[in-house]
């Protein structure tokens, strides 16, 4: 969806958890195995200030699950300006999508090993989500009509 949106608006494309794999020379599941999530989120702290920081032109950024969950990730986002959209699906959607990016060998998605951990950990992280400054319902729709609706919000393009 972020990429379908930066093509829309012309704007750079960002996933932070690209980038934090890219500063750091190894795998976010590597990172969590070798390190644990605490230094990971360190990282992902570290990384998210670089990117708002270098930004020279509009983009758009996605963010790891865990990212607006931490207090000082979701005040640099404000201070920033960014204008912060929760792509809302249902869990068991979302754990689908986190289960097809994976291989029987290794989880690509650290928190996201078994149903039951992933609806405990989505439920804590909810809250957070929701105080996005939009919310957008996305469960069946294709990245483009999303894009479109959250363009138009944003006003990036006139609505129809």
């Amino acid at each position: 969806m972020g990429r379908a949106l930066a093509l829309l608006t012309g704007w750079n494309f960002v996933d932070l958890d690209r980038e934090i794999e890219i500063w750091h020379r190894q795998k976010i599941r590597d990172i969590f195995q070798c390190h644990g999530e605490e230094h990971f989120r360190q990282l992902e702290t570290e990384v998210l200030r670089k990117v708002l920081a270098e930004a020279r032109r509009p983009l758009v950024l996605a963010l790891g699950g865990g990212t607006f969950v931490q207090s000082g990730n979701a005040d640099l986002l404000r201070e920033h300006g960014a204008r912060v959209v929760f792509l809302h699906a249902s869990p068991e959607l979302l754990l689908e999508r986190c289960l097809s990016e994976s291989s029987e060998a290794e989880a690509v998605r650290p928190l996201a090993s078994d149903r039951e951990s992933f609806l405990r950990l989505y439920e804590h992280r909810l809250p957070y989500y929701r105080g996005a400054e939009f919310v957008l319902e996305c469960d069946n729709s294709a990245p483009d009509v999303i894009a479109d609706r959250l363009a138009s919000w944003l006003q990036l393009i006139p609505s129809d």
